[in-house]
């Protein structure tokens, strides 16, 4: 039975099989807690096809679909975030769903709809969406409903229409189907989730002691493995679901280009580019792989070889289209920049502006010598995480800093721009196709993003750059889920007292400053949580204005 929903998608009745059955009992039985992957973001996705050439939607009024959406933990901060766009997730788990629908209703967003559904039962009467998301599915589903996967990118996907796609990835995987192996084997007479969780666990406690003082590649290989799992808040779900599902099929990545052109589609690069550039490798390496390879495919495949690649974010698209990534102004100019690194002081007394070294958020270091690119880096980090126009960046450097420019500026803004798609494409800056809605400090009624606010109990929130932050803190998680616009600092101190007094937040050795009442400590403490809380990019104007430009006070 067909059924037309308000938002244009239709409804099919779900397929029954036993590999379904097998999937849905699976998630329903242990969910699977959702995060936001930014990679998969609209805006990434369409920065890359404007980089490449093509003529992506506007985030802001698009259509985008995510196959095997969970609990929709990824697609619902992007439909708060832009509530002139539609978004349809479908999920074969009920369970799964019902949790992203409880999310939904309580969010009231208009513009999303979240379906128990099977991926095989995509029509093209389901309508043509600017973006299709497809993140830890693709590896994880039989030969067939790959092949569908692929069909509905062709089927669905829009003209200038742009996929993302994940999946597990030869070489590197290897030891991972080592590690699946191996919980599959020890498992194998279990059926309860729960017992079969428990024990991958302790057998790869026992491998890490077994292996503590060990030297050899592997061994190093089984203690990062180990860290990895430490590293999720669940890590009975993951096991399961990520090592111990029926499926689990990792190939070449030449292998999937393939699959792609043999569904009249084509790869445009990864969401993760800079580790794929030859600019990343020593220049001698990387002449060699490029004299040898006789395409861009087999250029990456090489590097995949040599880097050891477990894992990709390929983004697809028709392959009628002509994709050419070469640098023009006219092509960055209206994208969004931002960055994560900070400048890297050589002593506490040194100016930052004329830091030469950065860091990133992951602690990597780098220096250069370039003066543009420290001028836009510092811009950037200034506001961070929040986005500038790049041609309001360019417009306002140069009028700024270089006053004398007069009519070289067009020259001099050509230059700058090549800076920033250089900066891009090193993963020092990111490029967005929308800017973002948060904002560089709280006002004087603190306003956080409802999504945020909705999460801040569990600890795991999603910000406004589409990331998970972890938040360890009791009373920033109290304050964050009271900033609704409706509270000043006055009043949000008054519930911070009460919640310490009443015993609701428990503050160990909680300094009263030598006597002074419990109310002028939470003073420092909400100064403190309101300096750090724009900086996780969680605040939002509160009157809806998204913050495009440089804010007052930080152009000059």
């Amino acid at each position: 039975m067909i059924q037309q929903d308000p938002l244009n998608f239709v409804a099919i009745g779900k397929k029954h099989n036993p590999t379904e059955y097998a999937a849905t009992e699976s998630y329903d039985l242990t969910p699977y807690t959702g995060n936001p992957y930014c990679y998969s973001h609209p805006g990434v996705l369409a920065a890359y096809g404007v980089l490449y050439g093509l003529h992506p939607s506007d985030p802001a009024q698009c259509r985008v679909l995510e196959l095997g959406c969970g609990d929709g933990n990824n697609l619902i901060p992007m439909a708060y975030e832009f509530p002139e766009s539609h978004f349809l997730g479908i999920d074969l788990s009920p369970v799964q769903i019902g949790i992203g629908l409880k999310s939904i209703g309580s969010l009231n967003l208009k513009n999303i709809q979240l379906l128990t559904r099977s991926i095989m039962d995509m029509r093209e009467a389901d309508g043509r969406f600017d973006y299709i998301i497809v993140h830890g599915v693709y590896s994880w589903v039989p030969p067939e409903v790959r092949k569908k996967i692929l069909d509905i990118c062709r089927s669905n996907l829009s003209d200038q229409g742009i996929a993302y796609i994940s999946y597990n990835v030869l070489p590197g995987w290897r030891f991972n189907q080592t590690m699946r192996d191996m919980f599959l084997y020890r498992t194998r007479h279990m059926k309860a989730p729960g017992q079969k969780a428990q024990a991958a666990i302790d057998l790869c406690n026992t491998m890490l002691k077994g292996t503590a003082d060990g030297k050899s590649v592997h061994d190093m290989q089984l203690r990062f493995f180990g860290k990895t799992l430490r590293d999720f808040p669940n890590v009975s779900s993951y096991l399961l679901h990520e090592y111990m599902e029926t499926h689990n099929t990792s190939f070449y990545f030449h292998q999937f280009a393939g699959d792609l052109k043999d569904h009249g589609l084509q790869y445009i690069c990864d969401a993760d580019q800079p580790d794929f550039e030859l600019d990343s490798l020593p220049p001698d390496t990387a002449a060699a792989l490029e004299e040898i390879s006789e395409n861009a495919v087999e250029v990456e495949q090489y590097i995949d070889f040599l880097k050891n690649t477990r894992f990709r974010h390929s983004l697809i698209c028709h392959k009628e289209l002509d994709l050419n990534s070469d640098y023009r102004l006219d092509r960055i100019q209206h994208l969004y920049a931002a960055t994560e690194v900070v400048p890297v002081l050589d002593s506490p007394d040194s100016p930052i502006e004329e830091a030469a070294a950065f860091k990133t958020s992951s602690g990597r270091k780098f220096s250069t010598t370039d003066t543009f690119a420290r001028i836009v880096l510092h811009r950037l980090s200034k506001i961070k995480p929040c986005t500038i126009m790049v041609g309001s960046l360019i417009k306002t450097i140069l009028q700024q800093d270089y006053p004398q420019t007069g009519p070289n500026f067009q020259k001099q803004a050509e230059k700058m721009g090549h800076v920033i798609y250089t900066l891009f494409f090193t993963g020092v800056l990111e490029l967005l196709g929308a800017g973002r809605q948060c904002i560089p400090e709280a006002g004087d009624f603190p306003t956080a993003s409802p999504v945020s606010r909705l999460q801040a109990p569990s600890r795991r929130i999603t910000n406004l750059c589409h990331r998970t932050i972890l938040m360890d803190d009791d009373m920033a998680c109290f304050v964050l889920a009271r900033l609704d616009g409706t509270r000043d600092r006055n009043s949000l101190c008054s519930l911070m007292t009460e919640a310490v007094q009443t015993g609701l937040i428990h503050i160990p050795k909680l300094d009263t400053r030598h006597g002074e009442p419990i109310q002028e400590s939470m003073k420092f403490q909400l100064a403190s949580i309101l300096q750090q809380l724009p900086r996780c990019g969680v605040l939002i104007n509160p009157h809806g204005q998204t913050t495009r430009e440089l804010p007052e006070g930080q152009q000059k």
